[in-house]
């Protein structure tokens, strides 16, 4: 434990090192307005000049932040507010700042918002208590994702504070508020709606009426902010967004199921059939979950800690938009796997080194770097993903299989 303790402090401060070399290279890029920030931004701005009705004029949009951000090159339109017009709110206090204070200030909650999911990740889990609460964080941090998610301004970090007491409310049986919990990153609906699947499936539905509830009240603010007329345009908007802004979204750029079938050559699937060939792949994963995670009322160990896990993985693969900022939520799996590794579970050997492996290439964020940037094939880093699903499958075959050997020696 000593030894895993001093490597990873020491893969952490090396991580700093490289990130803080990243940031002073891009400073300059980040106050000018060249991260995803500038949409949350310019959605603040609208709603602080009292015109939320125009919340998805693209026209507006490309106006307000040539306004803030006046330099940026690389832009000929807009780049577009895509959530629910409720999240703006969240930027209106910083729209009455400057571009580069509210910037700062963000990414200070996002920070606040890791330090705050990981130290409750580490209360629920008590086998990550062996580990200092410092060194928990610090491994976060470290995680490229996470330093990918704070360079770009975005907002999955707070999917994943949602996620984290989520699952302590779940763990906890209390399934309304967990559902009610969930239902607060209604945000990013596609990394949030699969997980449902398997609620409903095993009928759990408090779960799913405390997700609508909440949903149904964060629909109501969004209407109340832009309008009927707004909120009926949104899905049309967002259908469309990929020739308002074209390139922002390119399945070639996203770590789930639908950008790895995109790389492969279209002689070989055509689009029809990559459809239909994502839309198979995703239900026989979703599948898999189901026929995995035991929702049992009396399970709420090792088990349920798993297929939690293993159902937030598939819901990243089958989601329909990803980006390489949003696998910040496997921070929550992730954790769970260790808590296990670090446990006294009587697992095979070679399951467990299965499981060792696949953690330590998806915490190995110099491998992130190297696929993203000098290979720019986002879309590979699902193979890890996928990986990782069948290593957290295997994990929970293997316990059950020894669950009912003792079961069965006991009788």
């Amino acid at each position: 434990m000593w030894n895993f303790r001093r490597v990873a402090g020491i893969l952490s401060i090396g991580l700093f090192l490289i990130y803080g070399v990243i940031f002073f290279q891009l400073r300059h890029r980040l106050a000018e307005g060249y991260s995803d920030f500038i949409s949350f931004y310019t959605a603040g701005k609208i709603l602080q000049r009292g015109t939320p009705k125009q919340l998805y004029d693209v026209h507006l949009q490309y106006k307000i932040q040539l306004e803030a951000a006046p330099n940026v090159g690389i832009r000929q339109g807009a780049l577009p507010f895509v959530r629910p017009a409720f999240e703006a709110w969240i930027f209106w206090p910083l729209a009455h700042l400057s571009y580069r204070t509210a910037f700062v200030l963000w990414s200070a909650f996002n920070c606040a918002c890791l330090i705050l999911a990981t130290l409750c990740l580490r209360r629920e889990i008590p086998e990550l208590r062996k580990l200092s609460a410092l060194l928990v964080v610090a491994l976060s941090l470290s995680y490229f994702p996470v330093f990918f998610t704070i360079l770009q301004g975005q907002d999955s970090i707070l999917l994943f504070l949602i996620y984290v007491v989520g699952y302590g409310a779940l763990r906890r049986h209390r399934q309304l508020l967990g559902g009610m919990t969930l239902g607060l990153g209604i945000f990013k609906f596609p990394l949030l709606i699969p997980f449902l699947v398997a609620f409903a499936v095993k009928r759990k539905l408090r779960v799913v009426l405390g997700f609508a509830l909440t949903s149904l009240m964060l629909a109501g603010v969004s209407i109340a902010t832009v309008g009927i007329p707004a909120a009926l345009y949104y899905p049309k908007y967002l259908l469309s967004i990929d020739s308002i802004a074209p390139g922002v979204n390119r399945p070639q750029d996203m770590p789930n199921l639908r950008g790895l079938l995109s790389v492969l050559p279209r002689t070989l699937l055509p689009p029809k059939a990559e459809v239909l060939l994502l839309l198979l792949l995703s239900i026989l994963l979703l599948g898999f979950v189901v026929r995995k995670w035991s929702l049992a009322s009396s399970d709420r160990g090792v088990v349920f800690n798993l297929g939690f896990a293993l159902n937030v993985v598939a819901t990243v693969l089958v989601s329909y938009h990803c980006h390489a900022f949003d696998l910040c939520i496997l921070l929550l799996p992730i954790g769970l796997a260790v808590g296990l590794i670090l446990s006294n579970e009587p697992i095979a050997p070679q399951v467990r080194r299965l499981l060792i492996g696949v953690l330590c290439a998806l915490m190995f964020s110099p491998l992130y770097l190297l696929i993203m940037f000098p290979a720019n094939a986002p879309s590979f880093l699902a193979i890890l993903l996928i990986a990782f699903a069948f290593a957290i499958g295997l994990t929970i075959s293997d316990l059950r299989k020894k669950s009912i050997h003792r079961a069965t020696v006991t009788d």
